[in-house]
């Protein structure tokens, strides 16, 4: 599948794009400007890509509010940048570093530049710009100063530039050598790849409800991009992928309004996704959707907590897969039964913290499974019936 980028910059921008070349499974599509702000109406009648590249940081910070599910990268006035342009300027200008008025996004880079020079004591006179800047202070900097403390402006934007040479004053442009401007360019390629690999993931989406329109919605959103697996017994089962759960996230189609539950379980291949889904469903949370990635954590679309329970123990796995508990339940179980081999129901419900008839629940589907029996019993010491002994029926250690 090939991959579309918008490359927004200036004229000499985009003919060092065009020189670079691509990789045979990327599409650039050219997009120039006169002057930086221009970059957030070329943003607003983009049309469909898959990310954006920018020459600098100021047209990405005009552009970036009307950017919305799309990678976008710019170019970085990284210490590389800094020293070539420094290099060319005094050697090709001849003029000393105090010489020169320099405007820099983060001149905490060139400071750091000149602590590494030995015995150099000169530094050029610099001036902090941001995107909200006006553009006429930056011209005014560089005037002020040229011909009584410097004889040169080395500006990082392309319209100053313009500008100072239009006004007879000398001024050279921050030069971004071609191995740093590739080094973004491939890193938003890489990017997007990621993202679009991502987004192909398999998906399965299982729904608990009684509800009998939630089939007819489903069918109304063409089943999220994927199609209808089963729909049997209160369950529906949904194949797709994890670009169209995303979609439907931000579109609000995934499920109306509704008592049921939602397990989503992403994946390599639609076992591991339904095996994700059937855990996402059964997690212990009051949460009405569940997700879990292929990493195996457990997140809710509501909020930004996460749960880490990669299973790392086939015991554990096998566990999932044959009572149907919630994975962070499995996880407190299997630390506690390294504690307490034999225990009481009483004991569980402590270390759980959870209610009697939830753990009575959860010892239900363990000794179900074969995961727990009954050893015997204890006699309390007032008046009551015993409490069961149980034993795990797994090596603990």
């Amino acid at each position: 599948m090939s991959i579309h980028i918008a490359i927004v910059g200036s004229h000499e921008f985009v003919e060092t794009i065009r020189s670079l070349g691509s990789p045979e499974d990327v599409r650039f599509a050219y997009h120039p400007y006169e002057h930086p702000h221009e970059a957030a109406t070329i943003a607003q009648t983009l049309g469909s890509f898959d990310g954006v590249f920018f020459s600098g940081s100021f047209p990405f910070a005009y552009a970036t509010p009307y950017l919305t599910n799309v990678a976008a990268h710019h170019v970085v006035q990284d210490e590389t940048v800094l020293l070539t342009t420094l290099l060319y300027a005094t050697l090709t200008h001849s003029v000393s570093l105090n010489q020169v008025s320099i405007d820099l996004v983060e001149p905490r880079r060139l400071t750091s530049i000149l602590d590494s020079f030995p015995n150099e004591r000169v530094a050029p006179t610099v001036m902090r710009i941001s995107p909200d800047l006006a553009f006429e202070d930056v011209i005014a900097f560089h005037t002020s100063h040229q011909g009584k403390q410097t004889n040169l402006a080395i500006t990082s934007i392309e319209r100053v530039h313009h500008e100072l040479v239009r006004a007879g004053l000398n001024s050279q442009l921050m030069i971004e050598p071609t191995v740093t401007v590739r080094h973004h360019l491939d890193q938003l390629i890489q990017q997007v790849r990621q993202q679009l690999a991502d987004a192909a993931q398999f998906a399965i989406i299982r729904y608990d409800t009684i509800d009998t329109t939630l089939r007819d919605h489903l069918a109304s959103v063409r089943y999220l991009g994927g199609h209808l697996e089963s729909a049997e017994d209160h369950h529906i089962t949904v194949l797709t992928t994890k670009g169209e759960v995303m979609n439907a996230f931000e579109e609000d189609t995934l499920a109306p309004n509704g008592t049921y539950r939602i397990g989503i379980g992403y994946g390599t291949d639609y076992q591991q996704a339904d095996e994700h889904a059937q855990i996402a469903l059964s997690a212990a949370s009051k949460e009405r959707i569940r997700i879990v990635d292929d990493s195996k954590r457990l997140s809710f679309p509501t909020r930004d907590a996460h749960i880490p329970y990669r299973v790392t123990e086939q015991l554990a796995f096998d566990f999932i897969k044959q009572a149907g508990v919630s994975p962070v339940n499995i996880g407190k179980i299997l630390q506690f039964a390294k504690r307490k081999h034999e225990f009481t129901a009483k004991e569980l419900t402590d270390y759980l913290d959870v209610t009697r008839r939830t753990t009575e629940r959860l010892i239900k589907k363990l000794h179900g499974a074969g995961i727990v029996d009954v050893i015997g019993e204890e006699m309390s010491y007032s008046q009551g019936r015993p409490r069961a002994v149980y034993k795990f029926n797994f090596p603990t250690s």
